[in-house]
């Protein structure tokens, strides 16, 4: 009889075991968590619209942009300003507005003065794009020079991203 007894010990024992083990295991397990963050810009709110579009059109050889294109700060206090033109290729290459080489499907821009040297950021020459006042706006004068292979139409040539940020009191005077 004791061996029955400490053959059901034994047998009591690895279950307790066992079952202590995969306990542990539990303890071990992972969580997602997503992480939500919500940005409340009470100092420098900033309100504005930019162009949906800057159409260009080559007819007959003549290049032809729209001149009525602009940013306005629609916010009822504070001052804005473009900091960064950022120009991305679309279906055309991006050129070099002041030496352009017409090549297969290419456009070269110059918005306010700032000219394209290839895709990627514009340097801002000083005074192209001055700080915008509350309820104005800055005109976006731009010219392009295109060079297509073919006939197309309403197609993204290039995309043109604006950064706008809050002007300080101190810098919008």
């Amino acid at each position: 009889m004791n061996k029955k007894k400490l053959i059901t010990f034994l047998l009591a024992l690895t279950m307790i075991l066992s079952l202590s083990v995969g306990a542990s295991a539990a303890e071990t397990t992972e969580a997602k968590v997503p992480v939500t963050l919500t940005v409340v810009n009470t100092i420098s709110p900033i309100s504005c619209t930019v162009p949906a579009a800057l159409p260009v059109s080559l007819v007959d050889g003549y290049v032809v942009c729209a001149n009525n294109a602009a940013i306005t700060n629609t916010g009822k206090t504070g001052a804005i300003r473009v900091t960064k033109v950022d120009v991305q290729a679309g279906t055309f290459e991006i050129g070099n507005f002041d030496d352009f080489t017409a090549s297969k499907n290419s456009i070269a821009l110059s918005i306010n003065g700032c000219s394209t040297k290839g895709a990627g950021s514009l340097t801002l020459v000083g005074g192209a794009f001055p700080a915008i006042a509350a309820e104005k706006n800055l005109a976006i004068r731009y010219k392009a020079k295109v060079s297509a292979s073919e006939a197309v139409t309403n197609i993204n040539a290039a995309t043109i991203v604006f950064t706008i940020a809050a002007v300080n009191e101190k810098e919008a005077a």
